[in-house]
């Protein structure tokens, strides 16, 4: 065990498990360790924003590990909502039912329904990919701020001749996939594959994640993987319907609302 990590976290228990701010010597004597080595780890603390200064020489505990907190919480609601509703989907489909989160111009798949066909698109549960070339970062993206947008496509890579890196025509694209509520991927991140994703919002309407299918192009071409988007729509709306989001917000989502940092 690391010692060193194991100190920290006793450390910060202290200080969240405490009614008032405490100082170096009395985090000392509860922890049995030197002042020195407590001030070094405060101070580890404090830059990683887990802990900060407050009245005199004493700490506190932040929101921190909070608001870690409520993120799991968070994800294991979603994906315990989602989860029949994605099985449906595929039970329809045939194919993979992707559960993303958007995070930093890249998709972190948080739940997945596997395909049963012998062929189909593989991708791993708690993996990433880009957003701007996948249906499920696609549709996320579409409701980011322009400037964030821009930032992702001036880094983007063309990762098959469908790739687009082109800012106004990715704009252009996004607008159309905000107003019917779904996004493409027409072979962008790898050219076999086809996707087509629409967005998950909460009881605030905020787009907060995405419900996608992905199928080799091989059995679903780009304009025949669009005849599931009545149902992927579907999906998501009822996913989002289960999460507290109205019926006018979600009608709303076609006018755009930003997604949260997180």
């Amino acid at each position: 065990m690391d010692t060193t990590v194991a100190k920290a976290l006793s450390l910060l228990e202290e200080l969240a498990g405490s009614d008032t701010p405490l100082g170096v010597t009395e985090l000392a004597q509860r922890l049995g360790l030197g002042k020195s080595n407590v001030h070094r780890l405060l101070q580890t603390l404090v830059e990683l924003n887990y802990a900060k200064k407050a009245e005199g020489p004493n700490y506190v505990a932040t929101l921190r590990m909070w608001e870690f907190g409520c993120s799991i919480v968070s994800h294991l609601a979603l994906r315990d909502v989602a989860r029949p509703f994605m099985r449906q989907l595929s039970d329809l489909t045939k194919e993979t039912v992707h559960l993303s989160e958007y995070q930093r111009g890249e998709v972190l798949y948080l739940e997945k329904i596997e395909s049963k066909e012998p062929v189909r698109a593989y991708t791993q549960l708690g993996g990433r990919a880009p957003a701007n070339c996948t249906a499920t970062g696609k549709i996320l993206m579409a409701y980011l701020e322009r400037q964030e947008i821009e930032e992702i496509l001036s880094d983007a890579t063309q990762y098959s001749p469908t790739t687009i890196t082109d800012l106004e025509k990715f704009l252009t694209e996004t607008s159309s996939s905000r107003a019917r509520r779904y996004a493409l991927n027409n072979g962008e991140w790898r050219a076999d594959i086809n996707g087509l994703a629409s967005p998950v919002a909460d009881a605030t309407g905020t787009v907060i994640a995405a419900i996608g299918i992905s199928a080799p192009a091989s059995r679903l071409t780009s304009s025949e993987i669009e005849k599931y988007a009545p149902s992927v729509i579907e999906t998501s709306r009822a996913i989002s319907q289960q999460l507290g989001c109205s019926r006018n917000d979600w009608e709303q989502l076609a006018e755009g609302n930003p997604i949260p940092e997180r």
